[in-house]
């Protein structure tokens, strides 16, 4: 009986050779297809994420770049700052020497510190001058060196594109300038810092009582201070952040990253492929005098 259902599988099979070695095939085809075409589209998304990556590493280098300006002129409004606190405190000790000489007390004293603070004043009123000087041409260096660490990265990571705002410099009034968007603030005046030595000879020029001691006190102090006054070289006005700041100071990187293509069998493709991107970056936080100035991504719809 075995036997007899052997010879009839044998006999039903006799006519239907090679059916497994065509399945074979198909299956093996498709797979492989799949396989390439997967191959394929992890390499593109690879190269998206690549261009991406690097194009968003451009646009953040130029916003980084623009808070390290933003942070060296907060520290020299920083410097001018500390140079006014110096004038003041001075001229505050200053007339409570002239308080107590013209009443006789401290009269040798009175005279020394008034050498002193002759020399002190001018110098650290010359020296804020410098560093709010200092500031501006800061704020005119920053755009270009933005645009040197763009061409550099964008060489590095084989990138071409093209930075927006791209024009460094122009009417600060512009929007499409890549200039720091601060601008000089309030005027601070010699007779603000020196406050405290000018009110206090107001008041002792009331005094009727010792008027020997305080003709003395007021001659000195009166000379003293018309000659800070004479030669003063104007006001300061430290840079700060301009109201619209944050609607203008920001770059943007728009270009493509070119990568070869994933040379997969059959399909027969070659050469490279163009990935397009755009990053969008900012400067943020601080203010005129903290050095806290930082650098984020940002994404905007239009420029």
């Amino acid at each position: 009986m075995i036997g007899l259902f052997a010879r009839q599988a044998l006999h039903a099979a006799a006519g239907n050779r090679g059916q497994a070695t065509a399945l074979l095939v198909v299956v093996a085809g498709t797979l492989t297809a799949v396989v390439f075409a997967g191959m394929g589209i992890h390499h593109y998304h690879l190269g998206r994420q690549a261009s991406a990556d690097a194009i968003d590493s451009i646009a953040l280098s130029a916003a980084t770049w623009e808070a390290r300006g933003l942070n060296l002129v907060a520290a020299l409004n920083d410097g001018a700052v500390q140079c006014i606190r110096v004038i003041r405190w001075t001229c505050a000790v200053w007339g409570v020497l002239a308080v107590s000489a013209a009443f006789g007390a401290g009269v040798p004293a009175f005279l020394a510190f008034t050498r002193q603070a002759r020399r002190i004043i001018p110098g650290y009123w010359d020296t804020a001058h410098l560093l709010v000087s200092w500031s501006g041409k800061v704020r005119k260096a920053v755009p270009y060196l933005v645009l040197a660490e763009t061409a550099s990265l964008a060489r590095k990571h084989n990138v071409t594109g093209i930075l927006y705002p791209w024009n460094p410099r122009g009417p600060h009034d512009g929007k499409g300038i890549l200039e720091l968007h601060v601008a000089p603030g309030p005027p601070l005046h010699l007779a603000e810092a020196i406050a405290p030595a000018t009110g206090t000879l107001a008041r002792l020029k009331k005094i009727r009582i010792l008027k020997g001691a305080v003709k003395t006190v007021v001659a000195v102090l009166d000379a003293s201070l018309r000659g800070f006054l004479g030669r003063t070289k104007g006001p300061i006005r430290m840079l700060a952040p301009e109201p619209d700041f944050r609607e203008r100071q920001w770059v943007r990187f728009t270009g493509y990253m070119e990568r070869s293509v994933l040379p997969v069998p059959f399909l027969g493709e070659g050469g490279s492929r163009r990935f397009p991107s755009t990053g969008d970056a900012e400067p943020y936080g601080g203010t005129s005098t903290e050095m806290t100035w930082k650098s984020r991504l940002a994404r905007r719809s239009t420029p």
